[in-house]
């Protein structure tokens, strides 16, 4: 990606610049949330599979197959 020319961005005005300033926070903000989602999705997922590794024992259990079947 090409930076903005410094004569190009004093050539906007400065509403224009607050414009472009403040969809870049947006951009950044959105950014953030969705790296922090991720993580917490990850966490999550991590939590769950930790969760059921521990009853792996009652899954392998057949005691209760005849119930099903």
């Amino acid at each position: 990606m090409e930076p903005i020319d410094n004569q190009e961005w004093h050539s906007l005005s400065e509403q224009a610049q607050q414009e472009v300033y403040d969809f870049f926070l947006f951009v950044k903000q959105r950014h953030e949330q969705q790296v922090q989602q991720a993580r917490h999705d990850q966490a999550e997922t991590l939590l769950l599979s930790n969760y059921s590794a521990n009853l792996i024992e009652e899954w392998l259990d057949t005691s209760e197959d005849e119930v099903w079947q």
